[in-house]
C-alpha cells in the first residue's frame, strides 16, 4: 500500500468542505467533486453541490470507504475536489508583470519550508495580508498538496504561488526589477517594527529547523528581527513568524 506522503505527490486534491468552498471560488480549477453516500442528507455539503452544479462540474458519489481510499489526508469530512493541475502561477509571467508600471508589489520567499501544516497557515496569512506572490523552490521544499491545501483553509487557491529552480539566483535577478530583499533573521540586531519597507520588496522566510541557507543570505539586502521575550523561548514557529512579518509590512505606510 503506498505511504500518505507518496500519494500526496499524486493528484493534487482539496478536502473537507471549507477547502472545497474556497476552491469553487476559482471553478475552472476542479476536475469534478467526489462525496461520499452517507453526506447526501447534510445541508452544508448539498450547499457546495449546488454550488458545483451551476458551474457544471462533474459530481460522483461513492462509499465512504471508497473516498477514505482516495483521500490524501484522511479529513475529508465526506467532500474532495479533485484539481485540474499543481496551480503553480508561471515564473515567465511574473517576470513579464514586472517589466510593467506597478509601483508597489509584495512577495514572500519561503527558503525551504517543509511541513505542509506551516506551508498552509503561512499561504493563509499571505491572502489575509495582501502578499502579491509566494516563491518557493522546487526541491527541498513543501509545495501545493492536499495537506497544504487543507491547512490553508483552500485559501492556496486565490494565491500566486511560483515554483524556482534557485531561490538565489531568484533574488539577484529581482534587483534588476527594483527590489529591496528584506531576511528574517535571529540576532541581527534590527527589529522588524523598525523597518521601513521599500514598494517592492521580498520578505525572505528561512526553513523550520536551519533557517535561511548561506547562499540565499549572500544575496539578502537587510536582515531584521522579531523582538521575544529571548529568555522565556528560544524562536518562534515559522508560520508564527511569517505572518508576525507579513502584519508589520501590511500595516507599513
Amino acid at each position: 500500500m503506498p505511504s500518505r506522503t507518496s500519494k500526496m505527490n499524486k493528484d493534487p486534491l482539496s478536502e473537507g468542505k471549507r477547502s472545497v468552498s474556497e476552491s469553487l471560488k476559482n471553478p475552472s480549477s476542479i476536475e469534478k467533486i467526489v462525496v461520499s453516500d452517507s453526506s447526501n442528507n447534510s445541508n452544508s455539503i448539498n450547499e457546495l453541490l449546488n454550488t458545483a452544479r451551476k458551474f457544471n462540474i462533474p459530481i460522483e458519489i461513492v462509499s465512504e470507504s471508497d473516498l477514505n481510499k482516495i483521500s490524501h489526508t484522511g479529513k475529508h469530512q465526506g467532500i474532495l475536489a479533485y484539481l485540474v493541475s499543481d496551480g503553480y502561477f508561471p515564473e515567465k509571467t511574473f517576470w513579464g508583470i514586472l517589466s510593467r508600471d506597478i509601483p508597489r508589489i509584495r512577495l514572500l520567499i519561503l527558503d525551504g519550508i517543509q511541513d505542509p501544516h506551516n506551508f498552509g497557515a503561512i499561504s493563509r496569512s499571505a491572502l489575509a495580508f495582501g502578499i502579491d506572490y509566494i516563491v518557493i523552490p522546487k526541491k527541498r521544499s513543501v509545495g501545493i498538496t492536499s495537506g497544504s491545501i487543507r491547512a490553508s483553509s483552500g485559501a492556496i487557491h486565490s494565491l500566486n504561488i511560483i515554483r524556482v529552480t534557485n531561490i538565489s539566483n531568484f533574488i539577484n535577478k529581482l534587483k534588476k526589477f527594483d527590489f529591496w530583499t528584506v531576511g528574517l533573521k535571529s540576532g541581527s540586531g534590527k527589529s522588524i517594527k523598525d523597518h521601513k519597507f521599500s514598494k517592492r520588496v521580498g520578505i525572505i522566510i528561512g526553513s523550520e529547523h536551519d533557517g535561511i541557507s548561506k547562499k540565499v543570505e549572500s544575496q539578502i539586502d537587510i536582515f531584521t528581527e522579531i523582538t521575544i521575550e529571548k529568555d522565556k523561548i528560544e524562536s518562534l514557529n515559522a508560520s508564527v513568524a511569517a505572518s508576525i512579518v507579513m502584519f508589520e509590512l501590511f500595516n507599513s505606510k
